[in-house]
């Protein structure tokens, strides 16, 4: 990839220009971000891009000083200027000192912008200069590569001899922090402009910027809208000065993903090692440490924050009853379960249930978005405000269900979608269910029809394959065990099922693919 560095005393406008285009997709990636002149020149020798989009108007050392001293250094980087209209004469005399060309600011969108990058890019090429940064390490990479090591520790010795080589993994001591988003799911969830992978994008573009003006951190995404964020520091020893580091930038972080995204987090800072391949014990300790604080303490000493398959069976019968006050009941069974907070992971799961009926029930995802809960600062909801929030949420989505206010489910429908339910994973028959609930199979068909506007092989089915893909995102299982775990005893079958009910087939669904 061509290396590139940003360079402007205004970090709004950094991150504008950061989130322009898709950098990686096109060839591109950003090495750093330098906040004023005298920055960027530091980070030219030490990270040695191949571009500069260099701001020429900064209050240090402007554009003109910028590429005078990199013409003295004799430094192998292409300049872009990018200038406001009153800054032409600085324009001018920083062409003469070698910048390829310039941009100006109003004008700038996402297609001059590549079509710039292009021209630069085919003149190093030529010069082969970008080819001597082809690596293995890019940014991406080391996130990728500090993801698994915090997960798993170790598990490739020359991978890791490799990866020492960089300074974020290099010999020296090092300090961890986790962050976490504020009601993460919930946020994602309802937003009308940002998605889970746009956010996390965002501020891992956002975190890297200002990791890389710092000349130290690397982010990445863990589960959930957590983060980790690894921190070397080759020649300090002082704990204290290498704490007080590490805070300083994390409240920097904090206090621009606070300004640009109107977003809340918390974060927590591990102790001092020295041994990066300790860093899996150090995260699980870290992360630990970062939970607890946001748990309100409860009598409770058996606290779950997951939902068990039994609460969801009876989550899911409720709601297909379309019973306010049994859903609710469950609700609160679940929320003092989770020991006084919800975690992400329950937040998660419980929204995944409300689509999942919204879906059975033939109705429009959309509708708990806009008018449901306008005007609700989800970010900054406390725990018992996120439980009513929820809970509100399923009384809502029951309400705007089909037929409720002037119908039910009748008694043997419930009966039925309940015993499919807990016994999905067995042969269940058209017959068999009859003979559990003491009715005719024609009977039941036709009930079955009218009530659920499906026939039961179909929502038998249906449910079967809602259940495999919760198995495929949250466990390791090969595909064939799934499919006999929840009912399909023909692997092509399941395949077929899968892909009819889903619109893609099982692999698209496992971690990591999407």
């Amino acid at each position: 990839m061509v290396r590139i560095l940003l360079a402007d005393d205004d970090i709004l406008a950094l991150n504008r220009l950061a989130n322009l285009i898709d950098w990686n997709a096109n060839g591109y990636e950003i090495v750093g971000q330098a906040l004023g002149g005298s920055d960027c020149l530091k980070l030219l020798e030490t990270l040695r891009p191949d571009i500069v989009l260099l701001d020429v108007d900064m209050p240090d050392k402007n554009g003109v000083e910028v590429t005078q001293e990199i013409q003295r250094r004799q430094l192998p980087v292409k300049i872009l200027i990018l200038s406001n209209y009153d800054t032409f004469s600085f324009v001018r005399d920083t062409l003469h000192n070698g910048a390829y060309d310039y941009l100006l600011k109003h004008q700038l969108c996402p297609d001059i912008l590549l079509r710039k990058l292009a021209e630069m890019t085919e003149i190093l090429q030529k010069e082969d200069v970008a080819g001597s940064h082809l690596s293995f390490f890019t940014t991406v990479a080391k996130q990728k590569y500090l993801h698994g090591l915090l997960l798993h520790g170790i598990t490739n010795r020359q991978e890791h001899a490799h990866m020492l080589t960089q300074s974020d993994f290099a010999c020296g001591n090092y300090c961890l922090s986790v962050m976490q988003v504020t009601n993460f799911i919930l946020i994602t969830h309802f937003s009308d402009t940002m998605n889970r992978e746009k956010m996390i994008d965002s501020i891992q573009t956002l975190s890297t910027n200002i990791f890389s003006s710092l000349g130290n951190g690397l982010i990445t995404h863990m589960e959930y809208g957590q983060f980790a964020v690894l921190f070397h520091f080759p020649g300090q020893n002082s704990t204290q000065e290498i704490q007080n580091a590490t805070q300083r930038a994390m409240r920097l972080l904090d206090t621009n993903i606070r300004k640009l995204f109107g977003l809340t987090v918390i974060f927590q800072i591990s102790g001092i090692f020295a041994e990066i391949g300790n860093i899996s014990h150090v995260f699980e300790q870290t992360r630990q440490l970062l939970e607890q604080r946001q748990i309100v303490p409860t009598e409770s000493e058996d606290a779950d924050t997951t939902l068990s398959m039994r609460e969801e069976t009876e989550l899911m019968n409720a709601l297909s009853g379309l019973d306010q006050e049994k859903t609710c009941a469950i609700l609160q069974d679940i929320f003092l379960h989770a020991g006084g907070r919800p975690s992400q992971q329950l937040v998660h799961r419980l929204l995944q249930l409300g689509l999942r009926f919204q879906n059975a029930q033939k109705m429009e995802p959309a509708m708990d978005t806009h008018v449901m809960f306008s005007g609700t600062d989800i970010s900054r909801l406390n725990s018992q405000e996120t439980e009513a929030f929820l809970t509100k949420y399923f009384r809502k989505i029951i309400e705007q269900a089909p037929g409720f206010g002037s119908r039910r489910h009748c008694a043997h429908i419930q009966k039925a979608l309940q015993y499919i339910h807990e016994n999905y994973g067995q042969d269940i028959t058209l017959r068999d269910l009859a003979d559990y609930l003491h009715v005719s199979p024609t009977h039941l068909s036709r009930l079955f029809r009218k009530e659920m506007d499906t026939s039961f092989i179909d929502y038998l089915v249906s449910y079967r394959i809602e259940r495999a893909r919760q198995l495929i995102c949250q466990t390791d299982l090969d595909l064939k065990t799934i499919g006999e775990k929840v009912g399909f005893h023909g692997y092509n079958y399941f395949l077929r099922a899968y892909k009819e009910k889903t619109g893609h087939t099982p692999s698209k669904d496992m971690p990591g693919r999407n």
